[in-house]
């Protein structure tokens, strides 16, 4: 059954059930509205999984002024988070201001406006007990479990909605896949979710993930330990031996085989069991509608317009993995706001709990919300505008080949010379960089923020392109405004004096001043370099708009010592206006640290590397899609 007949379905089984109206409610105009109620709280609620673990939760109700539970039924709004209760040591954990978002507090907006906000730690997390296994299997089919509860507890009308950013945003496909159609679960609202945890922070361009992996693995193992101590359940010396347990079989295994080579470091079983793709055809036939917010400096920014084109494509009797075509149908259900955040800041400057509360008002409480605008809403990088779109790749831009050239030139002339470029491999590169700030989640980015001080990588990155560290090429200043808009990718001809090579890619705009302000950047490990055509994406010119590499072990080929090689480099999508007078530069070097680090053996191959980048005629194009100024028609953020 397709998937808008089986939504009509859902709405009419739950009238015919008194959970919601037969249509929506009438409104004039949907607004916030003012807070309603007090906030009630019960901590530590139990949970008995089937095989008799117990996880833990915490239940935010909304309260009458004399301090009772207000009797509802009001739908309730879950958030299921590795993180446990260490937010309670922090004040406004609801506020998507304070960064909290990510760890997963009580929503008390959501509470005073009439929903139950249940926040429960998954399993081997928090108080909960049992081990942690990282979005594994048993994690969704406790989410199954779970949802039931949550669509039973006091009050509850027996609706629910998922809500949580980063890994609260994952796990919520995981859930609907697992639940399958029929649900209690009714919307979800993912913020900052990967749609490929391995391409998007693990394992980028196939090497090691060095600033986001250490960060991450180090925060959770101190979390975990942290939340062991200060639980508080009856369950502590248990959850104690847990955690001990689980910080030696995943964070320090998973560590030791990602950077010695093990299969961690490759695409196989286990990345892709934890790949919200691989379960999205399961999410669509669940008829679950899904608002994403995403950020153009995110650490999993290469996959959020991604998830959307495949939600889309798969509505509309598609695949996973395949360009949405120009001319086909556009679900209303699923939905992005892409703004101008790093991880930790996703939100800021947008009234961000009005979205949220207008998404459940209208699928949980079937009110009448109004129109809900473009499906697509992205922030215009560069300038103070939101725009709108529907499609992804966006048929308002042109894919374009630029042609690197002599003495640093780009041009979308077709070349008539010929020549070659040396670059000297280093494994190391000036750390101050856009892909440090990305990687870390905007942490250090937040924190000159606090100090009321200019970020001084994430807006410049001319150290960068010192002629030692890489080779740049730019543009002549354009004649008048462009937006650069839609995924890129950058094919290197290059040869290499050793058996394995590594590329980076970054794409800035250069202001009539010379600063150049970074865009978006990729990276390829030399070995890593094949290409599945049959999930690549080509431009109407032939070069490639999205090459997909498999990262497989199998798929790994050492590079031929002296010989021309084509390297094809994915460089995420983004949405920035160009101005007049500005240029386009394209700066390619052998290395992105501390965001990237090359694993011992592919260093081995790699030290002592010359590269001669080969221009002109048959040698490197970069592909980059241009919109005029005014293709993408403004409207508001929210």
């Amino acid at each position: 059954m397709p998937a808008h007949l089986r939504r009509l379905l859902v709405i009419v089984l739950l009238a015919a059930s008194g959970l919601v109206g037969a249509g929506p409610v009438a409104s004039a105009e949907w607004s916030p509205g003012p807070a309603e109620f007090g906030v009630g709280v019960r901590k530590e609620v139990p949970i008995t999984m089937s095989d008799g673990t117990v996880l833990r939760a915490d239940v935010y109700f909304p309260q009458n002024p004399d301090g009772t539970a207000a009797p509802g039924p009001f739908p309730v709004v879950l958030t299921q988070t590795p993180y446990g209760a260490l937010m309670d040591a922090f004040p406004g954990v609801s506020d998507p201001d304070a960064g909290f978002e990510l760890i997963g507090g009580g929503d008390d907006y959501l509470v005073k406006r009439g929903y139950i906000n249940a926040v429960v730690d998954v399993r081997g997390t928090g108080g909960s007990q049992g081990r942690w296994d990282f979005l594994g299997q048993q994690e969704a089919r406790d989410s199954v479990q779970v949802v039931h509860w949550a669509a039973g507890l006091p009050g509850s009308s027996g609706v629910v909605g998922l809500s949580g950013a980063s890994y609260m945003a994952i796990n919520q496909f995981f859930t609907v896949a697992a639940l399958g159609p029929g649900s209690p679960v009714k919307a979800m609202f993912p913020m900052v979710p990967s749609i490929d945890p391995y391409r998007d922070m693990a394992f980028p361009g196939g090497n090691f993930g060095l600033a986001s992996d250490v960060v991450y693995l180090g925060l959770t193992g101190f979390v975990q330990l942290v939340n062991a101590a200060t639980a508080g359940n009856p369950d502590l010396a248990k959850v104690l031996v847990d955690r001990a347990a689980s910080i030696l079989s995943f964070h320090a295994a998973t560590l030791l085989e990602g950077t010695t080579g093990g299969d961690v470091s490759y695409d196989g079983a286990y990345w892709r069991s934890r790949s919200p793709q691989s379960v999205l055809p399961q999410v669509v036939r669940a008829g679950v509608p899904v608002q994403m917010v995403g950020g153009w400096d995110d650490v999993f920014e290469r996959g959020q317009l991604l998830l959307y084109s495949d939600l889309q494509s798969l509505a509309a009797g598609g695949a996973v993995g395949r360009p949405m075509s120009p001319d086909q149908a556009v679900d209303p259900d699923y939905r992005l706001v892409m703004g101008p955040w790093h991880h930790v800041t996703v939100g800021q400057g947008i009234d961000i709990d009005a979205l949220r509360l207008r998404w459940f008002d209208k699928h949980l409480k079937g009110l009448d919300t109004g129109p809900d605008g473009p499906p697509l809403r992205m922030n215009e990088v560069g300038t103070d505008r939101w725009v709108g779109a529907t499609r992804f790749p966006f048929p308002e831009a042109t894919p374009t080949a630029f042609h690197p050239g002599a003495g640093g030139t780009l041009s979308t002339a077709a070349p008539t010379r010929s020549g070659t470029d040396t670059i000297i491999y280093s494994p190391a590169a000036v750390p101050c960089n856009r892909g440090l700030d990305q990687a870390t989640a905007g942490g250090l980015v937040a924190v000159f923020t606090t100090l009321h001080l200019p970020p001084p990588c994430a807006h410049n990155d001319n150290l960068t392109q010192l002629p030692l560290l890489g080779k740049t090429y730019t543009t002549e200043p354009f004649t008048e405004a462009q937006v650069l808009a839609g995924p890129m990718s950058a094919s290197i001809i290059a040869t290499s004096s050793r058996p394995d090579t590594q590329f980076a890619v970054t794409i800035s705009d250069v202001a009539p001043n010379g600063v150049s302000t970074p865009l978006a950047s990729g990276s390829l490990l030399g070995s890593h370099r094949a290409v599945d055509e049959s999930r690549s994406w080509r431009a109407p010119d032939g070069n490639y708009l999205l090459p997909f590499h498999p990262y497989t072990r199998e798929a790994v080929q050492s590079v031929p010592v002296g010989q021309k090689v084509r390297y094809d480099i994915e460089v995420p999508t983004t949405v920035a206006r160009i101005e007049a007078g500005h240029r386009l530069r394209v700066t390619v070097s052998s290395a992105d640290t501390p965001r990237l680090l090359s694993l011992p053996g592919n260093l081995l191959n790699q030290l002592g590397g010359l590269y001669g980048v080969e221009w002109g005629v048959g040698g490197s194009v970069v592909e980059l899609p241009l919109a005029p100024a005014g293709a993408f028609a403004e409207v508001p953020a929210v």
